[in-house]
């Protein structure tokens, strides 16, 4: 016996079968998107953190440059008034002298009211 070989035509998928199919095609695209959303935010997280680092560090720069020129204005102050000081002492270094040869009692006159 013959048998008739049925043509076989396209396969249908039964409604089910396709709203299954659907489903899980829009979960993976949804899955997916998801996916990219949460690295595009860890990318720009990333982003501010490296921009407030940098900011931070700037900061500090700014800082240390404006203790430093005060620092600095500060020695060469304290430069300035130790320099006054030692001049001041060098020009005093013979001032006793003359003081005390000005203010030295004449030993003639006291001799002379002594006899």
């Amino acid at each position: 016996m013959k048998r008739k070989v049925a043509k076989v035509g396209k396969l249908r998928l039964s409604p089910n079968e396709e709203t299954m199919l659907l489903k899980e095609e829009y979960e993976r695209r949804r899955k997916l998107r998801l996916q990219q959303v949460r690295e595009q935010q860890k990318y720009i997280a990333l982003q501010i953190r490296q921009k407030v680092k940098q900011r931070r560090e700037e900061q500090l720069h700014q800082l240390e440059e404006a203790l430093r020129a005060e620092w600095q204005k500060a020695q060469d102050q304290k430069m300035k008034a130790l320099e006054k000081l030692y001049l001041s002492s060098l020009r005093a270094i013979g001032e006793g002298h003359r003081q005390a040869k000005e203010h030295e009692p004449d030993l003639e006159a006291l001799a002379k009211q002594a006899e």
